[in-house]
C-alpha cells in the first residue's frame, strides 16, 4: 500500500512538472536587450510585436475609406411601405477584419437613445473614443471609420481590441484585430507595447499577446470569408529617434518557455 501511495505521488509530481512547461495556459515571456551601433545599451527604444496570420485570404486594406470621416447615417425608415426591422441590433461586424489601415464599424439600434462608442484593449484600457454622448434614432444604420490610432493620434500595437457601444438601455461589444505594417511607422507616431529601460532591457509577457487566437475574417465589403489564426511566431521591432528601425523575425513563443531577443541598431 505504501509503495502504491509513493508511486502515485511521484506520478502527480511528474504531471505537474509537465504542465508547467507544456500547458497552453502557462505564461512565458520575451526578454532581451536593445543595443546601439557601439554595443552600448539603448534606453527608451519603443518595442512592438508583430504577428503571423494563417489565413486562406489576404488582409484587406480599405483604402477608399476616408480616414477623417465622421459618423454617417443610412436612414432605413421608409414611409410607404414600412421597412422590416433590422435582422441584428447592436454592433455589426467591422469590415475589413483584420484591417491594415482603416476599418468601418456599423451599428443599428432598436430604440432612440444617447450612446457612446469606443475602443478598448484586452486589459480594458481605453484606446480611442469614436463617439461620445450622441443621440441615435431607432432603426437607422450608422457607420464610422477607425484608422487604428489612439486618442493621441498614435499608431497602436497590432493585436485584438474590443469595440463597445454603450446606450441608455444596453451595452454591445464586438472584437476586431489590428494588423498594421510596421515598416510604415516612425518613432514619433507609435504607442509602444513597452520601452527599453536604462540598461536597454525589455520584457514582454505572453498574456499581452494574442498567440493562437482564432477569429472570423471579413473582407472590405463585409462578407464573411472564413477564419484566421494568429500563429505562435512573432517579429520583435525596436524604434528609436536616432536610428532606423530594426526587428528580429520569426521567433517561436511556446507556452511556459521564455524567449531571449537581441535587437541591435546599425
Amino acid at each position: 500500500m505504501k509503495n502504491l501511495v509513493f508511486c502515485c505521488m511521484i506520478l502527480m509530481v511528474f504531471i505537474i512538472a509537465c504542465e508547467k512547461t507544456t500547458s497552453p495556459g502557462i505564461e512565458s515571456k520575451i526578454f532581451g536587450t536593445v543595443l546601439g551601433p557601439d554595443g552600448n545599451p539603448v534606453e527608451n527604444a519603443k518595442i512592438l510585436v508583430n504577428f503571423y496570420i494563417d489565413s486562406n485570404y489576404p488582409i484587406w486594406n480599405k483604402k477608399e475609406l476616408n480616414e477623417n470621416s465622421y459618423l454617417t447615417i443610412k436612414d432605413s425608415l421608409k414611409s410607404d411601405p414600412p421597412p422590416p426591422p433590422p435582422v441584428n441590433y447592436g454592433i455589426q461586424q467591422n469590415c475589413p477584419n483584420p484591417f491594415t489601415s482603416l476599418t468601418q464599424i456599423q451599428f443599428c439600434l432598436e430604440n432612440a437613445c444617447i450612446g457612446s462608442l469606443w475602443i478598448e484593449d484586452m486589459f480594458r484600457n481605453e484606446i480611442k473614443i469614436l463617439i461620445e454622448n450622441e443621440f441615435f434614432n431607432c432603426d437607422n444604420e450608422y457607420s464610422i471609420n477607425w484608422n487604428g490610432k489612439n486618442n493621441d493620434g498614435n499608431n497602436i500595437q497590432n493585436r485584438i481590441y474590443k469595440v463597445l457601444l454603450e446606450t441608455d438601455y444596453d451595452t454591445y461589444k464586438d472584437t476586431l484585430f489590428v494588423f498594421k505594417d510596421y515598416n510604415e511607422f516612425s518613432y514619433e507616431d507609435i504607442a509602444p507595447l513597452c520601452m527599453s529601460d536604462n540598461s536597454g532591457e525589455l520584457t514582454i509577457h505572453s498574456d499581452e499577446l494574442p498567440l493562437n487566437y482564432v477569429g472570423e475574417q471579413y473582407d472590405e465589403n463585409g462578407n464573411h470569408v472564413g477564419e484566421f489564426n494568429v500563429t505562435p511566431y512573432v517579429d520583435i521591432w525596436a524604434f528609436h529617434p536616432n536610428y532606423d528601425a530594426v526587428h528580429v523575425d520569426s521567433m517561436l513563443v511556446e507556452s511556459g518557455k521564455d524567449v531571449h531577443v537581441l535587437l541591435e541598431f546599425e
